[in-house]
């Protein structure tokens, strides 16, 4: 685990900034902030940043759905129950249940209507998003 230093307070100058802000652009640091509102604020390079930002998206693109699980999430996603998705694609509820508890475990949810969020994320579903 990364070695955190304790929280302290600073009061430093527009100078101290500066130097503090050119670190963070150079990736030597990392800067976690304490809003007053007890929410936290992380200052990263911009590098950092968009190493984040393609690690998350290969982290989504890496489920594999089948054709059946992408089914299920875009009714799921138009706001159908299983009972509804078994009749409307021929299959039996447990399939669909099946399917369903399958695509939350891929994607490491609880719920399906979030298994059907991550993969409209990660563009494994078809056509506009739909609400029902």
């Amino acid at each position: 685990m990364p070695h955190r230093p304790a929280p302290r307070d600073l009061t430093a100058t527009p100078a101290d900034w500066a130097a503090l802000l050119d670190e963070v652009s150079r990736g030597e640091v990392r800067v976690l902030l304490d809003s007053s509102t007890g929410g936290q604020v992380v200052l990263v390079s911009a590098g950092d940043l968009d190493r984040l930002e393609r690690a998350a998206q290969r982290g989504l693109a890496r489920v594999e759905l089948t054709p059946r699980e992408r089914q299920v999430l875009e009714r799921v996603e138009a706001g159908e129950r299983a009972p509804a998705i078994a009749e409307a694609l021929g299959l039996a509820r447990g399939t669909v249940v099946q399917h369903l508890a399958s695509a939350r475990r891929k994607y490491g949810v609880r719920t399906s209507r979030e298994a059907a969020a991550r993969a409209r994320e990660a563009a494994a579903l078809g056509g506009a998003p739909t609400t029902g």
